[in-house]
């Protein structure tokens, strides 16, 4: 019996996971790739009783700022700062700790959520990643491990796409940038790795 126990078991830890429950939506915003700096935005939505705060953890590697946190159910813009992951841990809001040592953005809620009630909110930072987002003779790799089900990574202004290793939607927004929309119906990260040179005028 507990040999068949251990067998079932990386079963049973993945069915407690399910895609389908992900509700955090990302888009990103290539710069100047002479800055190594690119924009995201992700929305998701809050739920537990009791919390008071929200929470946007910075990959290892990369550095924050500019930070903007929106209550999108108010529209109110929350006062954000930036705390370790060792503070985080101590809140016991998520199952999984973080780096103790990490950075990660923090969203101060106007009040403790109550049973049942849940806050819908918006993330929009700038990151410089100068290992993952790079130029050389000309054109811009970037470099990025995806986890969310749909992502969507604009171009810079004037750059057109040469090659991508995963298969994308591609298209071009209303502000004719070149947009890759990337689908991940796994329970494990992409691996993107994302080439573009400047358009001929």
């Amino acid at each position: 019996m507990r040999r068949l126990w251990l067998f079932l078991l990386p079963t049973l830890l993945m069915a407690q996971f399910h895609r389908a429950e992900q509700d955090l939506e990302i888009h990103y915003w290539l710069l100047d790739p002479d800055s190594h700096q690119f924009r995201i935005s992700h929305d998701f939505t809050v739920s537990k009783p009791g919390q008071k705060y929200v929470h946007s953890f910075v990959r290892k590697g990369s550095v924050v700022t500019k930070s903007v946190v929106i209550d999108l159910n108010t529209g109110k813009q929350l006062e954000t700062s930036n705390v370790t992951g060792k503070s985080v841990n101590a809140l016991g809001y998520y199952p999984n700790p973080t780096d103790p040592e990490s950075v990660v953005v923090q969203g101060n809620l106007d009040h403790a959520l109550a049973e049942g009630e849940s806050v819908r909110v918006r993330v929009i930072e700038t990151y410089t990643d100068p290992v993952g987002y790079t130029i050389k003779d000309g054109e811009l790799t970037w470099d990025r491990t995806l986890g969310r089900p749909y992502d969507d990574v604009a171009l810079p202004p004037g750059w057109m796409l040469t090659s991508v290793n995963v298969p994308a939607i591609i298209s071009l927004d209303s502000d004719g940038l070149v947009v890759c929309r990337f689908t991940n119906p796994r329970n494990d990260e992409i691996h993107v790795v994302l080439k573009a040179k400047r358009r001929k005028t």
